[in-house]
């Protein structure tokens, strides 16, 4: 992949590139395990993708819910909330018949487990609401079938389970998803996040909408490719298999450690300072770990970096850094 970011930069339309883009919407479709006709990369942060999803689809005073750990409730909340939505709690029993859209992440971020998608698409549906998923940290990494457990829409960043460099976000919808999009009675507040243009940008229609990230979208293509080459299940049980044995290297520490594989939610014990603690973890051993809570972290060895070495270096890491503290 590292290579192929290395690669000569051509126009956006050279058959050459607009090749590229077709091959990455078909290994995308291959890794969410879905039909859909529409699937493609969004150019930006890993959030471009959720935010092109919600400003596409929700509509001035349409009711919308978010669910999953404090972390992304708050940030999908702020992006609904910019594109007009009328955010209802999901536990408001009384007004749920009433969200048009449901806001979840695939796996909850702060606690490092599931959601089940399926049941949870089931009851939106039978409300008539619309499921969307931010697959950020599954996708890639562990199990996830689009068509098969009924999400409407499902959207990731590009560089976790996937791999790729950061700047770019993966989405697929439903023709269903797509009717809503042109049933709207106004277009959406940003034309660079407008889904309905950005479609045409990535399909034979090759709309002129902006100029991708032609180094970004050799990486994507790469990482892609290397997954499908891979195999998607072979790829899941190898994250499964890695995030068990880092897990169980932790408890061995006698740590307290939650979530499911492929990632762990380390609480630290009493007496660790733990900025000192992460910051001398990325300076002195080249390993990072995500704070998600008061002396709170979550580990996860995703992609090229799932695979027991990584799992031997950070738990020594760990080990030399918990006992200097």
């Amino acid at each position: 992949m590292l290579r192929a970011l290395g690669l000569p930069l051509i126009g956006q339309f050279d058959p050459d590139f607009t090749a590229i883009m077709d091959d990455i919407v078909q290994l995308a479709r291959a890794i969410f395990l879905t039909r859909n006709e529409r699937c493609l990369a969004v150019s930006g942060a890993g959030s471009a993708g959720l935010d092109a999803v919600l400003n596409s689809l929700i509509e001035d005073g349409d009711a919308v819910a978010i669910g999953g750990g404090s972390g992304f409730v708050a940030h999908a909340a702020d992006i609904a909330r910019r594109a007009g939505a009328r955010m209802i709690a999901t536990d408001d029993l009384n007004q749920r018949s009433a969200i048009k859209v449901l806001v979840v992440p695939h796996i909850d971020p702060r606690l490092g487990v599931r959601i089940q998608l399926h049941e949870l698409a089931n009851e939106c549906h039978a409300r008539g609401a619309r499921l969307v998923v931010d697959a950020t940290q599954s996708l890639g990494a562990c199990e996830l079938r689009v068509d098969e457990w009924g999400i409407d829409v499902c959207v990731a960043a590009v560089d976790h389970g996937i791999g790729a460099p950061t700047g770019m976000a993966l989405v697929t919808y439903t023709p269903a998803i797509e009717a809503a999009l042109q049933a709207r009675t106004r277009p959406p507040r940003t034309s660079f996040l407008d889904l309905l243009q950005l479609q045409a940008y990535w399909s034979p229609e090759r709309l002129n909408h902006h100029t991708a990230p032609t180094s970004l979208v050799y990486g994507l293509h790469e990482a892609l490719r290397l997954i499908c080459d891979e195999g998607i299940e072979a790829r899941w049980q190898r994250h499964q298999q890695t995030g068990a044995a880092l897990r169980d290297g932790l408890q061995r520490l006698d740590l307290d450690v939650q979530g499911e594989p492929p990632y762990s939610i380390l609480h630290l014990p009493a007496g660790v300072d733990e900025p000192a603690a992460r910051r001398a973890l990325l300076e002195q051993f080249g390993v990072y770990v995500t704070h998600v809570g008061t002396r709170t972290w979550r580990l996860g060895l995703l992609g090229a970096d799932a695979r027991p070495d990584a799992v031997n270096r950070v738990l020594a890491a760990l080990e030399d850094i918990l006992k200097t503290e």
